[in-house]
């Protein structure tokens, strides 16, 4: 499955399923169990995307930036699925407004190079204040619940946000039931029914999960649930100003964007070094002093050419120290590559590429004192590496023991940061690995697996551990390590692309 979801970026995976959503409606018209008619919807979508993506065209040339087909698209048709259709010249006025404004909000409301708010959210919000049209949120119907449930279920996956989604889910359908059985004396059965006909799905799993408009940290992405959830099932109305679904979600943006890190950073592509057969260590100058916690990651911008499924967006963890005059990231090229690593692999020296978004949760414990267990697969011992090269810059010492996934003993990335830390660390690779530091323990195995932990149980036990690789080496050693007494698993992932 990772395999097949690593086909798409999540861009183009939420399109697909977005449009999905939107054949499916088209169907449901065609037999009358929809009340809008194929030619409504039809119509009402062309013109969200000409107005969308014409706006976002137009903004790209204005403020000299990309703009982005997928993501026009993909803001068209979820305006196309809130806002009700309609084939009256009057009507489509009012929504190539709305397109108009969507694509605007992408260039006008931003700070340091990222858009503020969801582009349809602030859209419904600042059209319904002039009275011109309003999201009816017609989307969410029982009919149309099943599509949007396994479109929001496949988007929460390629994101990895199902508890930040299920929290708001929670929050938001736990007030309106309360609110339907007590407040009006409905049964349950009923309420549950009525509860198919608010947004929740669609805004849980394609809305409000943007990866653009979120914060940096867990517990501000949960705080924001909570937030948006309270809002979005408190409805009301103060002359213009309404309490929907729409607002719920940008006065979430607002929290997240006073939450997070707006860098607006670019970094100038500096160097290549050969770290194994198959990995380097790309370096880089920032625009200013780069600020992040080790063990966070940078999402790095690349715009290239007919590029593939899987977009001109990705994320790395950084490896360098916080505030150095140059960040780097080490990075796996798998044969075939993707376009964005081929892209990549061309960057000449002083090469501009933009930073989108730095954030992450894979950070030490403040208490320096706790025993720790680094368990990496790969190309996930990079995390790792920032927070090694921070220690010592700053002579901190703690008690870590590293275990070390790799194919094979050529494939040990940044051998020499490793032996300087003084950290232990356990080499798992099939084969021999030839002289290692007096500290090193190598253990002949294809792969680190329940097996290999369990050798290792007494020095897993009651350590705080923290695992970095590909997802199904992240989900398997999580069990493992829970087993054989690990105080606490906190997990980080890296897909190949």
């Amino acid at each position: 499955m990772n395999k097949l979801f690593g086909m798409f970026s999540m861009y183009k995976g939420l399109l697909l399923g977005l449009i999905g959503i939107w054949l499916f409606a088209i169907v449901m018209m065609a037999v009358g169990a929809v009340a809008y008619s194929p030619v409504e919807l039809l119509t009402s979508t062309l013109v969200f995307i000409a107005s969308v993506v014409g706006m976002s065209w137009l903004g790209g040339l204005l403020f000299g930036v990309r703009s982005h087909l997928d993501s026009s698209l993909i803001t068209a048709l979820i305006l196309a699925l809130i806002f009700t259709p309609t084939a009256e010249a009057s009507g489509l006025l009012a929504l190539a407004v709305v397109g108009l404004v969507a694509g605007a909000s992408k260039f006008v409301l931003v700070y340091k190079g990222r858009h503020i708010f969801n582009p349809a959210a602030i859209a419904a919000v600042l059209v319904s204040f002039t009275g011109l049209a309003a999201a009816s949120w017609w989307v969410a119907s029982p009919i149309m619940t099943p599509v949007v449930a396994i479109v929001a279920v496949v988007s929460l996956y390629q994101t990895r946000r199902f508890t930040f989604a299920g929290a708001f889910l929670a929050v938001a359908a736990a007030i309106i039931l309360i609110t339907y059985t007590l407040q009006y004396g409905m049964g349950l059965g009923d309420s549950l029914w009525l509860l198919l006909s608010w947004p929740l799905i669609f805004m849980a799993g394609i809305m409000l999960t943007e990866p653009l408009t979120l914060p940096p940290r867990k517990w501000q992405l949960y705080t924001e649930a909570v937030l948006v959830g309270v809002l979005f099932a408190v409805s009301f109305e103060i002359g213009i100003f309404s309490l929907n679904p729409a607002m719920a979600l940008v006065l979430g943006n607002i929290f997240a964007f006073v939450m997070a890190r707006r860098s607006g950073q670019s970094l100038s592509f500096a160097s290549f070094t050969k770290l194994t057969p198959t990995t380097y260590e790309l370096t880089f100058t920032p625009s200013k002093p780069a600020l992040f916690v080790p063990g966070q990651f940078m999402e790095l911008q690349i715009p290239h050419t007919q590029a593939d499924f899987r977009g001109i967006r990705r994320s790395f963890s950084i490896t360098s120290v916080p505030g150095a005059q140059q960040v780097s990231f080490g990075i796996k090229f798998y044969t075939p590559s993707s376009t964005y690593k081929n892209a990549m692999k061309q960057l000449t020296p002083g090469a501009e590429v933009a930073v989108s978004q730095c954030a992450g949760d894979f950070v030490l414990p403040n208490n320096s004192q706790e025993p720790l267990l680094f368990v990496a697969g790969g190309i996930g011992i990079t995390p790792f590496i920032s927070q090694l090269r921070t220690m010592m810059a700053h002579g901190e010492q703690r008690n870590i023991v590293l275990i070390y996934a790799v194919a094979s003993a050529t494939e040990i990335a940044y051998r020499e940061v490793l032996e300087a830390s003084g950290i232990q660390v356990v080499i798992v690779t099939p084969g021999t690995v030839g002289a290692l530091p007096a500290s090193w323990v190598h253990i002949d195995a294809a792969r680190a697996d329940g097996a290999v932990i369990g050798k290792l149980s007494g020095t897993v036990r009651g350590r705080r551990a923290y695992v970095s690789g590909p997802p199904l080496f992240v989900r398997s050693l999580r069990s493992s390590l829970k087993m054989y007494g690990a105080r606490k698993v906190v997990t980080d992932y890296f897909t190949g692309y």
